[in-house]
């Protein structure tokens, strides 16, 4: 079976990795998952991916310090950087984010669609939104 595109899921937030994983499994990507930035950059250095989808606030390495990281060794992966928010200053960290390297920004919490547009906006794989 072909893949549409190799995406790892980085989130410190159980819950939000299982939805995000089934969801872009159904629509018929590859994926696979991180519980935070160093096993991330772990995965990211024994395989290639299309897109790394990142949280930015996280322990054990932060989605800034995760996404500087994998500029310096792999700065033709597509990034997708993504917050919930911490005191209201999650648009702050997306806005940075953007600046260190993220292709993309989503604020959480976001619905289907907009993350199906943002991947397929990122990967080039032709996603139609359906229901």
């Amino acid at each position: 079976m072909s893949f549409k595109a190799k995406i790892l899921i980085v989130d410190d937030e159980a819950p939000m990795r299982f939805v995000i994983e089934h969801l872009l499994n159904a629509e018929g990507y590859h994926v696979t998952t991180a519980a935070n930035g160093e096993i991330a950059l772990e995965l990211a250095s024994r395989e290639n991916f299309d897109l790394i989808m990142i949280d930015l606030i996280m322990p054990r390495k932060d989605g800034i310090e995760t996404i500087l990281l994998l500029r310096a060794s792999q700065p033709q992966t597509k990034i997708i950087a993504m917050s919930g928010g911490w005191n209201g200053g999650s648009h702050s960290y997306l806005r940075l984010a953007g600046k260190i390297g993220a292709s993309r920004t989503l604020a959480k919490p976001f619905d289907r669609a907009t993350l199906l547009h943002a991947i397929e906006s990122e990967t080039g794989s032709g996603v139609l939104a359906s229901s």
